[in-house]
């Protein structure tokens, strides 16, 4: 590869530095001058979370030549302000509640610097089109925009309410006030360690062969060529792994590595550790996979019906969740009014900012694993048992972590870089791309809810069959509980004293579902809610009134049995949201 030799101004001081014709700024940024702060997110330039200023201008530092930068004047976060004087920017991000995982923060901030550079005292219109382009998946933008609007203030001298930056105050305690967040000051700086930041001496770098096909035998591997390659360290499959192929935080029904079919695209086959990113890239293009496909069942429907193709050979329903009060023949029979519908709801991608990352290494006879998780105790397990190891022997080390939602409480990186890890002896990295985490993470459970409700002449309820049926893919991950918390939350906030409920996790060849923000009811309130407001058109009360007759107080009975003593808050929160709405009685 040729190589260029770059002079620029990087945060007010002069580089000279040698990097090849072809690599991309991010990269030189965060690899060869260490400035971690500059975050990999996408690769395409759309998240915004790579963002610099390259002469006044934020640009995506993903997508952009590093030979470009030749002459010109570059910011990174780095160079925005210090923890002994923060810019404005940094300082009211903090205060305001900006900050959130941190991960899109540097990006943001120096598209806010930009536009303050050339606006000093910008519309709010002005601030939100400014960071269109910066993707944030925790704040929902407007305390972003606040923070700007302030910090544009300040910076043109004027006062601004309440305009101090409260020091964390471990002795008054946080309760009543409005602190800043403890780590908030290092991600404002761009100081933060994410997974993808940490390097180690010796690293090498590790990748995922993934399968092509939904549903397939695998009739063989051949890996010879891709082991040949100089510069590759390690190639394995699942025939490599020295303790037990199976995972699963729930259910043990999911491969570390496909043995002898996959199940869905994007199903790990093969890894490989090499010296360098590019060549394990190019040792997964010499990995020959010989498949022979199978029938696919895309819809758990089609899944549940009689004959259909096994996606597991126990059966394709892989969780029945069944709830029972009362007597619901008898109260649907004399209800006053029943209504029935069926709601659908959609697979939903989790689109955390950070792709999940990890680094592992041996510490003597211990496998110490830097990694995103949201849940250290489940991973740790996974990755011993993989191993054919103790927990003792494992370690998770939980970094920085950029968005989960619950995504990354499952495993992902975390048994492919110990594998390759404790195959080479050397710290191994893996990061996936984009388009990797989409296709490799789990996702929010598409429903099929079929709803049957019945209420007296007042329009209260007294009777109610649900059914709901999970798409929870390929394998379980958390599957049983999300459809368990279905189950229990199909009612919502009311109370129905007759009650039929059944909800199934279903496999089919789709991506995995699991846990995501509130799993298992969010699909439910779509469901429920649109219901109540269908009773009150046809009883003709208002949508208030036929939940004010319906919600939970205290001394209410769920319908799994359980007593609400006290500090049930649902009739003020009704009473409270038709106050601030507006809505008349009907």
């Amino acid at each position: 590869m040729a190589k260029e030799t770059v002079f620029f101004e990087l945060n007010g001081r002069p580089v000279q530095i040698e990097v090849d014709s072809d690599a991309i700024l991010v990269d030189v940024l965060r690899e060869d001058l260490r400035l971690t702060g500059t975050k990999r997110g996408c690769g395409n330039g759309e998240c915004g979370a790579c963002t610099v200023i390259i002469d006044g201008e934020p640009v995506a530092s993903c997508i952009y030549p590093a030979v470009k930068v030749q002459g010109k004047k570059v910011v990174t976060i780095e160079g925005l302000g210090t923890a002994e004087k923060l810019h404005p920017l940094q300082k009211y991000f903090l205060r305001d509640g900006a900050v959130q995982c941190g991960f899109c923060t540097p990006g943001e901030l120096l598209t806010a610097k930009a536009l303050l550079d050339k606006n000093p005292n910008p519309a709010e219109e002005e601030i939100l089109q400014a960071i269109s382009g910066n993707l944030c998946r925790c704040t929902g933008y407007k305390k972003i925009a606040a923070a700007v609007k302030n910090a544009a203030a300040e910076i043109r001298g004027e006062e601004v309410e309440n305009g101090k930056l409260t020091a964390w105050d471990a002795d008054s305690g946080a309760i009543g006030r409005s602190v800043p967040r403890k780590e908030g000051v290092a991600k404002v700086l761009g100081q933060a360690v994410f997974a993808d930041d940490l390097q180690f001496p010796g690293m090498l770098y590790g990748m995922v062969l993934r399968s092509k096909y939904p549903h397939a035998l695998i009739k063989g591997i051949n890996t010879d060529r891709a082991s040949a390659l100089p510069g590759v360290e390690a190639v394995l499959t699942s025939k490599d792994i020295p303790g037990s192929n199976k995972m699963g935080i729930l259910a043990k029904d999911e491969q570390a590595l496909a043995g002898d079919r996959v199940r869905f695209i994007g199903e790990p086959v093969a890894l490989v550790a090499a010296r360098s990113k590019s060549l394990a890239r190019e040792a997964l293009k010499l990995i020959e996979v010989d498949y022979d496909p199978l029938p696919v069942v895309n819809s758990p429907l089609e899944a549940m019906a009689e004959g259909a193709v096994k996606v597991h050979p126990q059966g394709n329903v892989q969780h029945h969740r069944k709830i029972r009060s009362g007597n619901i023949e008898e109260a649907f029979r004399q209800a006053h009014l029943v209504v029935e519908d069926t709601f659908k709801t959609q697979l939903v991608e989790h689109a955390y900012l950070e792709p999940e990352s990890g680094v592992a290494l041996l510490e003597g006879d211990t496998m110490t694993i830097y990694a995103v998780s949201q849940g250290p105790h489940y991973q740790r397990n996974e990755v011993a048992s993989v191993l054919g190891w103790p927990v003792n022997r494992v370690r998770i080390a939980q970094t920085t972590t950029g968005g989960g939602f619950g995504g990354k409480i499952d495993v992902s990186v975390h048994p492919y870089i110990a594998l390759l890890a404790l195959k080479t002896g050397k710290p191994v990295k893996m990061t996936y791309s984009r388009a990797e985490s989409m296709a490799a993470s789990t996702k929010r459970h598409p429903f099929i809810m079929k709803y049957k409700l019945g209420v007296d002449r007042e329009g209260r309820l007294v009777a109610a069959e649900v059914e709901i049926i999970g798409d929870t893919g390929a394998y379980a991950s958390f599957g049983p509980a999300v459809l368990t918390r279905s189950a229990v939350c199909a009612l919502g906030p009311y109370y129905c004293p007759n009650v039929k409920i059944d909800a199934y996790a279903v496999y089919t060849n789709n991506p995995i579902a699991g846990a995501m923000r509130g799993f298992g009811s969010p699909q439910m309130s779509i469901a429920h809610e649109a219901l109540m407001d269908l009773l009150a058109e046809k009883l003709g009360l208002s949508p208030v009134e036929i939940r004010r007759r319906n919600v939970f107080k205290d001394g209410s009975v769920t319908h799994t049995g359980q007593l609400l003593k006290a500090g049930v808050g649902m009739s003020r929160t009704l009473e409270e949201a038709a106050r601030e709405s507006g809505l008349q009685e009907g």
